[in-house]
């Protein structure tokens, strides 16, 4: 692939700018947080690593390969509209599960009122009935135009 100069000068710049953000971070860190609180910060982020590392990526490659086998018979871009749909549906429950523990701690009920497990039920089906329909649209498309994939 040619890249040209000003593609090349953009990453670099942003380059450049990631790398200072980090420092200024790391440099301030210290002076922001005392000993105790950079502690639990260590201990959350090698948490964070691990969790990642060892729970996260074993399960979204498994994830993946199932994906791949049932998206198998389908169009690219159904298997495309599937993908997407499950990757939405997980962000979403990964938020409303944020907000369902921070409801049940709570001190004060005017705070967080809404029912987040009802909302993302509904989200839920609203998501499988939108992307059910785009894929039978998309497969219908597909078979008529004679593109079948097996």
């Amino acid at each position: 692939m040619n890249t040209t100069f000003a593609v090349k000068a953009a990453r670099g710049a942003l380059g450049v700018a990631g790398v200072a953000m980090l420092a200024y971070g790391l440099v301030g860190l210290p002076t922001q947080l005392g000993p105790p609180q950079l502690m639990g910060l260590l201990t959350w982020m090698a948490f964070a690593i691990l969790v990642h590392d060892g729970v996260l990526v074993p399960l979204s490659t498994l994830a993946g390969a199932g994906l791949t086998r049932a998206g198998a018979k389908l169009q690219r871009s159904s298997a495309a509209v599937l993908r997407g749909a499950l990757l939405t549906g997980a962000l979403v429950t990964l938020l409303a599960g944020i907000l369902l523990k921070a409801q049940s701690v709570a001190q004060s009920a005017t705070v967080l009122e809404a029912d987040y497990a009802v909302n993302l039920v509904w989200f839920w089906a609203a998501l499988a009935l939108a992307s059910a329909a785009t894929i039978v649209i998309l497969e219908r498309r597909a078979r008529l135009a004679g593109n079948i994939r097996h």
